[in-house]
C-alpha cells in the first residue's frame, strides 16, 4: 500500500471530519441522544468522550501492528476468515448509510435555509462526494486539510456566540421524548458512540497506516477523539440554553444561528455544508474500500452514490430518530470485538508473536 507519511494533525482531522456530519453539526444528533436528557446528557457525553479517545487509539494501534485498513482484520479477534469477511461486509453496508444520511441532510439544509427542493440539495451532495471518492485517499486528505480548520472554527465561534447571547435568558426547560430505541441517557450515550464508531474505524485505520510513524498515528487518533468530544460539549451546551426551541427544529444549531444575525447564519450554513460534504465523503470512501473493486470502479461508485441519494429521500429527522439507534445496537457488538482483538493482538505482539 502506498504510504502518504501524514502527520498527527492530519490523522486527527480525518477522524473529526468523518464524524462531523450533518447530524452532528446541525445539533439534531446531539439533541436526540444527549440533549433530550437535560443535564444527564453531560454524563452521557462523558461516557462517549472516553470511548471516542479509547477506541480511536485502539483502532490506530491495531492498524499499525497489522499494517492494514481491512476492517475485518482490525475488528475480529482470531483467525476465522469467514467471520472477518462477514464483519467487513456488514461494516461496509453500515457505512453506506453515510451517503444516505448526508444526502438527506443536504436536502433538509436547502429546504430549511433557502426553501429550495430537498432533491436539489441531496443531488449536489452526491455529485461532490462521487468526484472526491473517485480521486482516492490523496484527494480526500487534501480536502480535509483545507476544510477541517475552517469547519471547526465556524462551529466553535457560533456555539460560543449563542451561549453568550443566551446566558441568563429565561427559556423553557421540560421533559422531552427520547427515541423509543434509546429511552435513557446511558443507553443513548452508548448508541451515540457506537454508530459513530462504525464510521471512524476504516478512516482512522487508513489514516494511521499512512501516518509518518506510530507516534503520529496514535497521538492523531487520540487527539481526534478529544477534539470531537469538545465540539460535542459546545453544541450540547448551546442546545440546552433553550430546550423547547431546540426540540422543535430539524436543525437546531442552524435555527439558533438564524436568531443571531444574517451574517452568523450564513457562516453556519457554510459550516453545515462543509460538515455534510466531509462526512459523506469519508464514510462513502470507507464503504468503497471493501465493496467497490475491480473493473468499472468509477462507474460503480457513481451508481451506488445515486442509490444512496434515492434512499435519503425518506427524510433526515426520521433517519436520525430510528435508523441510527437501530444500527447502534448492532455496532455495539463490533466495538466489543475490536476491544477483544486489541488486547489479544497487543499481548501477542509483546510476546514476540507476529501477525
Amino acid at each position: 500500500m502506498k504510504k502518504s507519511n501524514i502527520g498527527f494533525i492530519s490523522v486527527a482531522f480525518m477522524y473529526v471530519g468523518t464524524l462531523m456530519g450533518a447530524g452532528f453539526a446541525s445539533g439534531r444528533e446531539v439533541w436526540q441522544f444527549l440533549g433530550v436528557f437535560g443535564k444527564n446528557g453531560y454524563l452521557g457525553l462523558a461516557i462517549a468522550a472516553f470511548m471516542f479517545v479509547t477506541i480511536g487509539f485502539m483502532t490506530s494501534r491495531l492498524a499499525r501492528i497489522m499494517d492494514t485498513n481491512d476492517v475485518g482484520k482490525v475488528i475480529v479477534p482470531g483467525d476465522n476468515n469467514f467471520i472477518k469477511e462477514i464483519v467487513a461486509y456488514f461494516l461496509s453496508i453500515a457505512l453506506f448509510l453515510g451517503i444516505i444520511v448526508m444526502s438527506a441532510a443536504g436536502g433538509a439544509l436547502f429546504y430549511q435555509q433557502f426553501g429550495l427542493s430537498r432533491v436539489l440539495g441531496g443531488a449536489i451532495v452526491v455529485i461532490l462526494v462521487s468526484v472526491s471518492v473517485i480521486g482516492g485517499f490523496e484527494r480526500i486528505l487534501s480536502i480535509f486539510r483545507f476544510v477541517m480548520p475552517i469547519l471547526m472554527g465556524a462551529v466553535i465561534v457560533v456555539c460560543l456566540v449563542v451561549i453568550i447571547n443566551n446566558a441568563g435568558a429565561p427559556h423553557a426547560v421540560g421533559t422531552f421524548k427520547p427515541s423509543p430505541l434509546a429511552p435513557n441517557w446511558w443507553l443513548a450515550a452508548l448508541l451515540f458512540f457506537s454508530f459513530n464508531a462504525i464510521g471512524l474505524i476504516p478512516i482512522v485505520a487508513t489514516a494511521s497506516i499512512h501516518a509518518k510513524n506510530e507516534k503520529h498515528a496514535y497521538s492523531g487518533a487520540a487527539l481526534g477523539g478529544l477534539l470531537i468530544s469538545v465540539l460535542v460539549l459546545l453544541i450540547l451546551i448551546t442546545l440546552l440554553t433553550d430546550m423547547e426551541f431546540t426540540a422543535g427544529k430539524d436543525m437546531p444549531m442552524l435555527a439558533f444561528s438564524e436568531q443571531l444575525s444574517p451574517v452568523v447564519n450564513m457562516v453556519y450554513v457554510g459550516a453545515m455544508s462543509c460538515a455534510i460534504y466531509v462526512s459523506a465523503t469519508s464514510t462513502f470512501y470507507g464503504f468503497t474500500i471493501k465493496m467497490i473493486t475491480g473493473s468499472h470502479r468509477k462507474l460503480k461508485i457513481i451508481v451506488m452514490a445515486w442509490i444512496g441519494f434515492a434512499l435519503g429521500l425518506i427524510g433526515f429527522t426520521r433517519i436520525v430518530e430510528y435508523v441510527f439507534p437501530f444500527e447502534g445496537f448492532f455496532d455495539v457488538a463490533i466495538i466489543i470485538m475490536l476491544i477483544i482483538n486489541f488486547f489479544k493482538t497487543t499481548r501477542k505482539t509483546k510476546g514476540g508473536i507476529s501477525r
